[in-house]
């Protein structure tokens, strides 16, 4: 049994007769109907049946058929996955933190290559330590790594253990991100201790290590316990925050286009002052391309444009 001979059957399957078949697979007729035979004799069953309007598949060729179905499916499948791409495909893959300034720059790239013939970019959310994977194991062509800058040492031997080159992409302090019909919205810096009873929403897959501001300003915590809601779905994130009265999420600075279209509000907190960073991380003997290049270009200008 051979690849070409199950398409031939299903050819004949979908035409529903051997002769437009045939013409269909620029080849003779009595070929075509040689190498059908050959293959049932092979497989010990009738594959097809002939009626008055062609050929229709038997009981036993209708199971047979559908496995081939399955089988020409997958191999078409990893043919497409792994056959030479042409010199001017747009290829590229990124893992990088749940960032809203990061998705809109992206969205913005993708843009670009509509019109384009062969086009494959992949854009993974994930942790820190999950984009550190990713670019050492060669699975994204580069990564954006984010971590509190008490961490910074850890990170970077963590990266040149990996062979891993970085670059600065900026440095900043967290938001609280709520609705804008939030109790505590009118305030333009919240008191942290009134943060206290309101729903935190969080990203159950945060970077490791890690440590909430109570650990770390021993003077912020609350003298009640705290509410939580755990996400792993960054989509669903505005949703519950309008849904959700008084919740609350920490972020990085966004674009100020996607904060009021989702009916939000960013706010600073005046014990959020441990600094966070982004950086770009990538393979010590692979540089970033050109398309790449081209993405981180335009994440720059996202910040620019959220510096105003």
């Amino acid at each position: 049994m051979n690849l070409t001979h199950l398409r031939y059957l299903l050819e004949v399957e979908r035409t529903g007769s051997i002769t437009k078949a045939a013409q269909n697979l620029y080849m003779g007729q009595p070929n075509l109907s040689k190498a059908i035979k050959e293959l049932e004799s092979e497989i010990g069953i009738t594959v097809f049946k002939r009626t008055s309007r062609g050929v229709e598949p038997t009981r036993k060729g209708a199971e047979f058929l559908s496995y081939a179905h399955t089988i020409i499916s997958q191999v078409d499948e990893l043919e497409s996955l792994y056959k030479p791409r042409p010199d001017n495909a747009v290829e590229l893959c990124v893992s990088v933190p749940r960032a809203s300034y990061v998705s809109t720059a992206f969205a913005a790239f993708a843009g670009r290559f509509v019109n384009e013939p062969h086009v494959d970019l992949r854009y993974k959310e994930t942790s820190s330590m999950g984009a550190v994977n990713d670019v050492a194991s060669g699975e994204s062509d580069f990564a954006i790594v984010r971590f509190q800058t008490i961490y910074e040492r850890y990170f970077v031997h963590l990266l040149r253990e990996q062979e891993l080159d970085y670059e600065p992409l900026w440095e900043f302090k967290m938001m609280l991100l709520m609705s804008e019909t939030h109790p505590l919205a009118h305030y333009d810096d919240v008191p942290y201790h009134m943060l206290s009873g309101f729903t935190e929403i969080v990203h159950g897959d945060f970077q490791v290590p890690s440590l909430s501001f109570s650990q770390i300003n021993k003077d912020a915590s609350f003298s009640s316990p705290s509410k939580r809601l755990y996400i792993y779905d960054r989509g669903s994130q505005f949703e519950l925050l309008r849904q959700v009265r008084g919740s609350y999420l920490w972020v990085s600075p966004m674009p100020d286009e996607v904060v009021q279209r989702n009916g939000l509000v960013l706010r600073h907190c005046a014990l959020a002052d441990l600094s966070n960073k982004d950086v770009i991380a990538y393979p010590r003997k692979r540089p970033i391309g050109e398309h790449g290049r081209a993405l981180i270009d335009r994440i720059r200008r996202e910040i620019d444009s959220i510096h105003g």
